[in-house]
């Protein structure tokens, strides 16, 4: 294991009082410290937490949209930024769970369309962690679970689209990545023997993948090749290649995974797949050393990490800024730091 110690003045600055849920968790994961019940109280507090409750109407939504997955505004996307944010439950937030609810579908899962029949699997996952964190477990949620456990039991893996024209993937890596999050803040009577198979073979993927390099080798020569190509067109192309193994091997980078942002959205990095595997207290493996090396490297000169990516579409509240420090970024660096290294703490005196 590669040996990392956090500077004194990025704990100080994790620990200042103008983010509280940072503070908190920096203070119980990094310092193994108590939480005061003022400490815990003032999560809500935190601006963009704040802003964020003030906005849920009398029915339990934020949007008039009859959307509830548009991007960023969307009821969804309320739900998991503050799911992210780590708010406390309280009775609006709990009363748009109840109504985010309302748009599951029977089998347990949730759709990016009203109307729609295909379930996504990282929009049910974020959406069924995000009612669990907000203490909403109930025969609903559990039928969520139950839908993606079975989904990646069945397809040993994360099944992204009925047509997936565009990737020669098998799945979605970033699927596996939210799905593995939804796993890692079960409690012990929710992790059934099925819950548990299901985490080993996303671990599995993850290995295999080396967290962020598992893009086919033939994929630069795909999407040259299906620019401006018909869908008729493209599953024509897609079969070939699907037929040649040595297009398939994976080895390439995926260029976005090294780039870190926060909150993140369906799309995932390798810093979030690294914490949620370390929160779900998966063993460090070899093969997460390049990407946890990435995450040394990618530090600041001062020792904070960057918010490197931000949403394309407005957000109702803005979280951090683009290309500044990020408090979010920084905790979550310095947490898998501490499970994959032998870390430390610089002395401040």
């Amino acid at each position: 294991m590669r040996f990392f110690q956090l500077p004194a003045k990025t704990l100080n600055w994790l620990l200042e009082a103008n983010n509280p849920p940072v503070r908190n968790m920096t203070k119980k994961f990094i310092k193994n410290e108590p939480l005061t019940v003022l400490e815990i109280k003032e999560v809500n507090q935190y601006p963009p937490i704040e802003k964020l409750i003030s906005l849920i109407k009398p029915n339990g939504a934020w949007s008039s949209s009859k959307n509830p997955y548009k991007k960023y505004t969307g009821d969804y996307w309320q739900l998991i930024f503050l799911c992210e944010l780590n708010a406390n439950p309280e009775e609006l937030i709990q009363k748009a769970c109840l109504k985010i609810l309302s748009y599951q579908l029977p089998e347990g899962g949730f759709t990016h369309k009203i109307g729609s029949n295909f379930l996504l699997m990282c929009l049910t996952a974020n959406l069924i962690r995000a009612l669990n964190h907000f203490e909403i477990n109930n025969e609903n949620t559990q039928k969520g679970i139950d839908f993606l456990t079975n989904q990646i039991l069945e397809d040993h893996g994360a099944f992204c689209s009925p047509d997936p024209l565009y990737t020669l993937l098998p799945d979605c890596q970033m699927a596996l990545t939210k799905v593995l999050a939804l796993y890692s803040i079960l409690d012990n009577h929710n992790r059934s023997s099925e819950v548990e198979k299901a985490v080993e073979i996303i671990v599995e993927r993850m290995i295999e993948n080396k967290i962020f390099r598992y893009v086919p080798l033939g994929s630069k020569d795909y999407h040259n090749m299906i620019k401006g190509k018909t869908a008729k067109e493209i599953r024509k192309i897609r079969a070939r290649f699907l037929s040649q193994p040595e297009k398939l091997e994976k080895s390439e980078l995926k260029k976005s995974w090294m780039k870190f942002g926060f909150p993140q959205s369906y799309t995932s990095d390798a810093l979030e797949t690294l914490y949620w595997l370390a929160k779900g207290k998966i063993p460090y493996h070899k093969e997460f050393k390049e990407a946890v090396e990435h995450i040394i490297n990618s530090m600041d000169p001062l020792g904070f990490w960057i918010n490197q990516s931000a949403h394309r579409n407005p957000m109702l509240v803005e979280i951090e800024k683009k290309n500044t420090p990020s408090k979010w970024l920084t905790f979550r660096a310095a947490f898998v730091l501490k499970n994959y290294c032998e870390f430390s703490i610089q002395d401040s005196s």
